[in-house]
């Protein structure tokens, strides 16, 4: 599985309270982030609500897209928590109660075991645990169907703190997750606009198709209070394309007026 030189991956982002603004997502930011570091490119983040069609819909979709998919939220034991059984239905995969999960979960409960808390032990066939000791993550490795092509889908908590750790640990875990040389990447700052500095791009986009180059603008208060515009472009690519980078920075600082172009990024 995965083996472009370029990894690729998905993340499904699950919950009502996402969609209403009662929550502000992290999970999704720290998974991009950590997801670039090993050098795997993030196709889509995709938020949905608590409603299981849209749940399954939404990882077929996903899986059909990228072999890695990360799904964060809905695997507790309340009425909205809803992921696990979604997933079984869209994968065609019954629930069986897992025995070592159903161990550890009374053993944690106690006589506090409720029937609510022993159904986050009903996993889709065929799940792995992973990432113990402690809430494990649950993986599921999916064969190429005529919804989706070969996957495996690693399914973690909605809780911020909970999510980071249990990443965390899945890295700790000798292969378990892919990694890639990963990009290399080159930064230039200027004073220009963006609607002067437009064509430039254009023109570096056009003679290096293999380089991804962004354009941020950001302003920043001079003396006397003035406001000055500053753009940072970002040119990046593969590692192994890295002179193909440091070409395409090389053409844009030459189409760049030497007093336009600055050594570093003005404070906000």
């Amino acid at each position: 599985m995965m083996d472009d030189e370029t990894k690729t991956a998905c993340v499904l982002l699950i919950g009502d309270e996402l969609l209403t603004g009662k929550v502000r997502d992290e999970n999704g930011h720290f998974l991009a982030v950590s997801l670039r570091r090993r050098g795997i490119r993030l196709l889509e983040i995709c938020t949905i609500g608590d409603r299981p069609e849209e749940i399954g819909d939404a990882l077929l979709r996903l899986c059909a897209r990228a072999p890695l998919v990360f799904t964060s939220g809905g695997v507790g034991p309340t009425h909205d928590d809803r992921t696990l059984e979604s997933i079984a239905r869209a994968t065609g995969r019954p629930l069986r109660r897992d025995a070592a999960l159903e161990a550890q979960l009374r053993a944690h409960y106690g006589p506090r075991i409720t029937d609510a808390a022993l159904r986050m032990a009903d996993l889709p066939e065929g799940t792995a645990l992973r990432a113990m000791p402690g809430w494990p993550v649950f993986r599921l490795d999916l064969e190429a169907t005529a919804a989706h092509g070969p996957a495996r889908v690693y399914i973690l908590p909605g809780v911020p703190s909970l999510l980071r750790a249990k990443f965390e640990h899945l890295e700790a875990i000798d292969g378990e997750l892919p990694s890639t040389p990963g990009w290399h990447l080159e930064v230039v700052y200027t004073d220009l606009d963006e609607s002067q500095l437009a064509a430039h791009l254009d023109a570096v986009v056009a003679a290096h198709p293999g380089v991804d180059v962004g354009s941020y603008p950001r302003w920043s208060r001079g003396e006397g209070g003035k406001i000055h515009m500053h753009v940072r472009v970002t040119l990046e690519g593969p590692a192994s394309a890295r002179e193909g980078v440091l070409a395409a920075r090389a053409q844009l600082h030459a189409a760049l007026a030497p007093d336009h172009v600055l050594d570093h990024e003005p404070p906000a």
